[in-house]
Parts: C-alpha cells; sequence; structure tokens
C-alpha cells in the first residue's frame, strides 16, 4: 500500500500546471489563426518575410509548449497508477506525438522568406495541415488528457 502511495506522490510532482498549458494553448491557436491570415493576404511576388516572422513566434512557443507536454505530462500520465489513465496517454502519443518533430521539420524546412514566396502554393498547403493537426491536438487535449491530469492532480484551494 505504502509503495501506491509514493508513486502517485511522485506522479503528482511530475504533473505540470495546466493553466500554464492552457494559456499556451490560447496563444498558440492565435498565433496560428494570424499566421493563417497571413497566408491568406498573401500577394504572389511580395516578400514572405511577414509570414516567416509569425511562423517563427509560433514555433518558439511550441517549442517550449510541447517540451512541458512531451517531456513532463505526457510520461506522467502514462506511468500513472490508474491504468485507464496511462492507456488515454498511450493512445494519445501514438496518435499525436509527432506533431512536435513535424513542427520542427517544417519549420527548418521554411527557414526564409525566399523559400516561402518562391514556392508558396507548396508552403500554403503544407501549413494549413500543420495548423489543423496542432488544433486537433489542442482539441483532444482539452477533451481528455487535461481532464485525466486534472483527476490526479487538482488544483490548490484556499482553506477559508
Amino acid at each position: 500500500m505504502q509503495s501506491h502511495w509514493k508513486a502517485a506522490g511522485a506522479y503528482r510532482r511530475a504533473m505540470v500546471k495546466l493553466d500554464i498549458l492552457r494559456r499556451q494553448h490560447e496563444a498558440a491557436l492565435d498565433m496560428a489563426q494570424r499566421l493563417l491570415e497571413l497566408i491568406d493576404g498573401y500577394k504572389a511576388g511580395n516578400p514572405g518575410y511577414p509570414i516567416l516572422m509569425q511562423l517563427n513566434r509560433l514555433y518558439g512557443v511550441l517549442r517550449i509548449h510541447f517540451a512541458l507536454e512531451d517531456v513532463q505530462l505526457y510520461p506522467a500520465l502514462v506511468s500513472s497508477p490508474d491504468p485507464e489513465a496511462a492507456r488515454v496517454a498511450r493512445l494519445h502519443v501514438e496518435e499525436m506525438g509527432r506533431l512536435a518533430l513535424d513542427l520542427e521539420c517544417f519549420a527548418r524546412h521554411w527557414s526564409c522568406s525566399a523559400s516561402i514566396a518562391n514556392n508558396f502554393a507548396e508552403f500554403r498547403e503544407a501549413a494549413q495541415n500543420l495548423m489543423l493537426a496542432l488544433a486537433v491536438r489542442i482539441e483532444r487535449e482539452h477533451q481528455h488528457i487535461f481532464p485525466l491530469a486534472e483527476a490526479f492532480n487538482p488544483p490548490c484551494r484556499n482553506a477559508a
């Protein structure tokens, strides 16, 4: 019995603050929306610099965000003492866990404004697909992952 409580305590310490992740989700979705707006408003022959700058801002936020989720949150859930929470977390990692790598590859491939401007149709399609994958991951985390994490890491309440 004592080992179960010890494992549960280690699990709780490994959990990240979900309010931070939620704020990062909100910021990432706002930045993704702005990126898509810049893409929609792009005129052939113009420099792709504003698009590249927005992509870099989004990438910066998501690198930190994915580090928190993929290095702390998901491993903590996968090692959860609750088998259902561990199963759901493993399934999510299998289905959505490549997004951080996909984003990194995307940002490296489209790392200069000239490549965006010279291959805009390809960039637009790839960016739209990546932003859709990001929105799906965020939605699924809000629906499935965060409630599991909250069940084992309830918010602190002030004593009255």
